[in-house]
């Protein structure tokens, strides 16, 4: 089986030749699409059975020929998603699915952000220029693997990332992919990588500098582009499936995936193949439902050791500035701030308790001890590290 075919998206498995031939439209929440491509002797091509996985419930694969069946088999997975109405608003959205004190949570967040640093948001969508890709793939893949660094977990798309590199350049410019990057002046701090399929924008992976974790990047990108799809009149914004915990805030549709098994009604030798498939199918999803998938990732948790990379690191309470002596100090200009790159998440955090801007923010460090001042307009907290 090749890379492609493991991607699981199903706007990518849909754009599939096989797919075109053997479903004549796809349908979903009233809306239909049609494949239009040619009928062709594509009979003589087939093969004895297909297997298409995780088809979310809410479609319907209307299937193009009369001598083909498919069999739907439930899989125990849950996909959660956010259904929008038509000429909705994020505004709107929000006030439905969120009360008042969660709804002020998740854009706080946002208001938070773009008090404290320098903030912009670009949709590339049909326009980016190769270098810009480059670079925001790069960026992405950097924010992935220190993510699960941290976590002592792997990702499990790393593995076809050569893959998604090569191919999704172009389908950006066929408005078929779209990268959302929250920016910090020019610095992404918040990358994610979409698929569109009709009005259906598909977060198929997405990331963020962890140094400004405690800013709710997650959130605010939810926030930003389900923004999007409502000013582009899309009606779903898709999280696919896993059942992490900011998806079940956010999703107004949660649903289960079903495995599509297509196979030559009349052939005794497809009809074999199919119940065989089938059955595997079938065993496999009971197995999951009782938690087998499970035990060797919770295996690995249990004797995989955390590390602390900050754990040598005492933060002081946070004082006013009229206490401050900077005797014994002296300042860190900014351009030099990345050879003490173990600061900045400290420097964020600072800034999101103060709510302070970055560009107000001096620091300093100590002559003789290992130990650093963060300086806001108002406070200051002082950063040692500890031997």
């Amino acid at each position: 089986m090749s890379i492609k075919n493991k991607i699981e998206a199903f706007p990518v498995l849909f754009k599939s030749n096989e797919v075109k031939q053997m479903y004549s439209s796809i349908e979903y929440f009233d809306l239909k699409v049609a494949n239009n491509v040619p009928h062709g002797d594509f009979k003589s091509t087939l093969k004895d059975a297909y297997s298409h996985r995780l088809i979310p419930e809410y479609f319907t694969l209307n299937l193009r020929d009369s001598s083909l069946k498919s069999k739907v088999i439930p899989q125990y997975n849950w996909g959660y998603s956010i259904l929008l109405h038509t000429s909705d608003s994020i505004e709107g959205y929000m006030n439905r699915q969120f009360n008042s004190k969660k709804r002020n949570i998740f854009t706080r967040y946002v208001k938070r952000l773009e008090s404290c640093f320098n903030i912009s948001y670009k949709m590339f969508h049909g326009d980016i220029s190769k270098i810009d890709y480059d670079s925001i793939m790069e960026s992405l893949r950097h924010m992935i693997t220190r993510r699960f660094e941290e976590r002592n977990e792997l990702h499990k798309n790393l593995h076809e990332w050569d893959y998604l590199v090569e191919h999704t350049y172009a389908e950006i410019i066929n408005n078929k992919a779209s990268l959302f990057v929250i920016y910090n002046e020019e610095e992404p701090i918040e990358i994610s990588l979409n698929y569109h399929f009709d009005k259906i924008l598909f977060s198929y992976i997405s990331s963020y500098n962890i140094d400004y974790s405690k800013f709710g990047l997650g959130h605010v990108e939810i926030y930003k582009q389900v923004e999007w799809c409502a000013n582009n009149d899309y009606i779903l914004f898709e999280m696919g499936v896993g059942g992490m915990d900011y998806k079940r805030r956010w999703s107004n549709n949660i649903y289960r995936y079903n495995h599509y098994v297509t196979y030559k009604n009349l052939s005794i030798k497809s009809k074999y193949k199919a119940k065989l498939l089938i059955t595997k199918i079938k065993i496999k999803e009971y197995l999951k439902s009782k938690g087998v998938n499970e035990i060797h990732s919770k295996y690995n948790k249990y004797f995989t050791k955390k590390s602390n990379l900050q754990s040598n690191i005492t933060l002081s309470e946070i004082k006013v500035t009229h206490d401050l002596n900077v005797t014994n100090f002296e300042e860190i200009q900014q351009h030099t701030i990345n050879t003490y790159s173990f600061l900045k998440k400290h420097i964020y955090n600072f800034l999101y308790t103060t709510k302070g801007h970055l560009n107000d923010v001096k620091i300093y460090k100590h002559n003789k001890e290992n130990s650093f001042l963060i300086k806001g307009e108002k406070s200051y907290q002082k950063v040692i590290c500890n031997t």
